[in-house]
């Protein structure tokens, strides 16, 4: 109903992207966080904070990936 590009829809995303870190599933979570990532820069901005907290996640993400 939201569609791919609202916040809300962006952010359920970016949940599911860190489950899956949680649960140790990187295959699945690191291409999430790159597109959740790319898709709230181009929808939030470079700076907004949920934007800034993807990063965030996805640097940490690789870093516990060993990538």
């Amino acid at each position: 109903v939201l569609g791919p590009d609202h916040p809300d829809t962006l952010a359920s995303r970016g949940n599911l992207a860190v489950a899956y870190v949680n649960a140790g599933r990187m295959t699945e979570a690191l291409p999430l966080l790159e597109r959740t990532l790319t898709d709230r820069e181009r929808v939030l901005g470079p700076d907004h904070p949920d934007t800034r907290n993807t990063r965030d996640n996805l640097a940490a993400a690789q870093q516990w990936s060993g990538e």
